[in-house]
């Protein structure tokens, strides 16, 4: 059982990590999802910029709970969270090739599932490798939660 945001996921929890490692913190997701892959009571799966690709393996999981973490401009300070259901987001809010908020209702339809959006804002989101140190810190405090 993992508390996050003041809401507690139980159950079968499946973050799938959305974006692009070789785009600087657009990668968070997919890096998110290696990290955790050792964790206890979380499957992972690194979907790179394509989620809309992978509806059939996450169905196929079953899980509970579907976290897509991903790198999302919040217009706050970088490394900074927020948790969101897909009828908080804007309809135009887009995750490389689909919308968001169109995969995430899909994904809930098909699983069944507590479909949420992970949101994590970018430092920097250009060509290159690597997290910026305000990303990492995300990564590696959510790392905590997960692996407690």
């Amino acid at each position: 059982m993992i508390r996050l945001f003041g809401r507690t996921l139980s159950g079968k929890v499946l973050v799938a990590g959305v974006g692009r490692v070789d785009r600087f913190d657009d990668g968070v997701g997919p890096m998110l999802a290696r990290r955790l892959a050792k964790a206890s009571g979380v499957r992972t799966l690194d979907c790179g910029d394509r989620l809309e690709d992978f509806t059939g393996d996450i169905a196929r999981l079953r899980p509970d709970i579907v976290l897509i973490a991903d790198a999302v401009d919040l217009k706050a300070a970088p490394g900074s969270m927020a948790l969101l259901a897909a009828d908080k987001l804007p309809e135009d809010l887009n995750s490389h090739r689909a919308t968001l908020r169109t995969a995430m209702e899909y994904l809930k339809m098909r699983t069944r599932a507590d479909v949420l959006l992970l949101a994590i804002q970018p430092a920097r989101v250009e060509d290159g490798v690597g997290l910026s140190r305000e990303v990492q810190a995300t990564v590696n405090l959510l790392a905590d939660l997960f692996e407690v």
